[in-house]
């Protein structure tokens, strides 16, 4: 995910705004922290990117 934030020049703080997920949810799975986000975070990153979920998880 973070490669792709990088190459859209999107800040966490941006998706945490605009697709409206908790901060500490996105910093988490960034970090490796999460590694498991459920279905309705990851949906919101693929939507607000306009990708869908499988190009999101590879």
């Amino acid at each position: 995910m973070n490669q792709i934030l990088n190459k859209r020049n999107i800040s966490i703080h941006k998706l945490v705004k605009e697709a409206n997920i908790p901060e500490s949810n996105i910093y988490k799975i960034t970090q490796g922290k999460n590694l498991n986000p459920g279905i309705y975070t990851v949906k919101a990153i693929a939507d607000y990117l306009g990708i869908t979920i499988d190009e999101l998880v590879k």
